[in-house]
């Protein structure tokens, strides 16, 4: 026979919870409840036990949270609000990489940071997808970045002449395309070093690329990992980007993501890495490379009359130094001779401008 329960029996019971979750109220200690009715029989009463259970204001009246030790936090709120600043800008530097090297419309934007493990990252990304793994010079263990098949298909179809239209069914990578996609990342990884050049040095090496997630275990599954999700839109096509860094690699640097240790650390002068991206590009400039045998000053009509054969007398020497002038400047002085059946010029004195900075 099904025992219900009386009116009286179901306020005693909704009483009991309203004093268990009241505003700011102590509940009553655990045990049994001086008044019968707040205790009905058939063990009805057991949702009123299960709230007294979890207390949200302690005996002494301090305020208790709970922890799951599972899940550790290891960083702080502060520490958390200092790297999600560090990859805003690594999202930016991707989406200006992206939009130049596609020369496509991209836009990058940060979804989320989180703590949790890695068994919980592992399970939310999708397979097959496109891993990278790499490690770092300055740190100790590796980190990995997945790329949503989306994304990566229509980063090939512009790369190769296309408009970017993304598969219709995703499938794993040809050697061909994975080898596109790690110049790709390379370029990637160097806007991430540039984005933590502040706090430390990177210096990441691609180590591994990987298809299938539970192949790119870096780190054992129940560690806590720093998640950094990163939304990428090319034109029409929205994919996500998962930066994942376990704890123990940044664990010995996790003092300076403190503010104070980010605003310290900021550089006034230029970037190392720019200063040497500058330069590599710099160096395959071309400019004239000019010998000037002498100047002499003439008439506009002396120029006019000029015949073939006509003497020019220039304001040289024979054994005097010629100018070497690149571009606009004198840069060295030699002298004229033959190499094999090619005239050539040997340097015999360098010059330097006042003010000049050397590459």
């Amino acid at each position: 026979m099904v025992e219900t329960l009386s009116q009286n029996e179901i306020d005693a019971l909704l009483s009991a919870l309203n004093t268990s979750t009241g505003g700011g109220e102590a509940p009553p200690p655990p045990g049994p409840t001086p008044s019968p009715a707040a205790e009905p029989a058939g063990g009805h009463a057991a949702p009123a036990a299960a709230a007294r259970a979890e207390p949200a204001v302690s005996k002494s009246g301090k305020k208790t949270k709970v922890y799951d030790f599972k899940r550790q936090t290891k960083f702080s709120k502060e520490q958390m609000g200092t790297i999600q600043m560090i990859h805003e800008t690594f999202a930016r530097l991707i989406g200006t990489d992206l939009s130049t090297q596609l020369r496509a419309y991209a836009q990058a934007t940060i979804m989320s940071v989180d703590q949790l493990t890695f068994q919980e990252l592992l399970q939310s990304i999708y397979s097959p997808t496109f891993i990278t793994c790499f490690n770092c010079e300055k740190l100790d263990g590796k980190a990995l970045i997945d790329l949503n098949l989306n994304v990566v298909f229509t980063i090939l179809d512009r790369l190769l002449g296309g408009n970017g239209t993304p598969l219709s069914t995703l499938r794993q990578l040809t050697d061909v395309e994975k080898q596109i996609m790690q110049k790709v990342m390379v370029r990637i990884l160097e806007r991430l070093r540039e984005s933590w050049i502040n706090v430390i040095d990177l210096a990441p090496t691609i180590e591994l690329i990987e298809s299938n997630p539970q192949f790119a275990q870096i780190v054992p599954p129940g560690d806590m990992v720093l998640s950094v999700t990163i939304e990428i839109k090319i034109h029409d096509v929205t994919g996500t980007m998962n930066l994942c860094i376990p704890y123990n690699t940044v664990e010995p640097i996790a003092n300076k993501f403190n503010a104070a240790s980010w605003f310290a650390a900021v550089r006034k002068e230029p970037l190392q890495t720019n200063v040497e991206a500058i330069t590599h590009q710099v160096r395959d400039v071309y400019l004239p490379f000019v010998v000037e045998l002498g100047t002499a000053t003439v008439t506009l009509q002396d120029v006019l009359g000029l015949q073939v054969g006509d003497l020019l007398v220039l304001d040289r020497k024979v054994k005097d130094d010629l100018d070497v002038r690149v571009g606009n400047l004198i840069k060295f002085r030699g002298r004229p001779g033959v190499l094999g059946k090619k005239m050539a010029i040997g340097l015999t004195q360098v010059i330097d401008q006042p003010g000049e900075e050397k590459l």
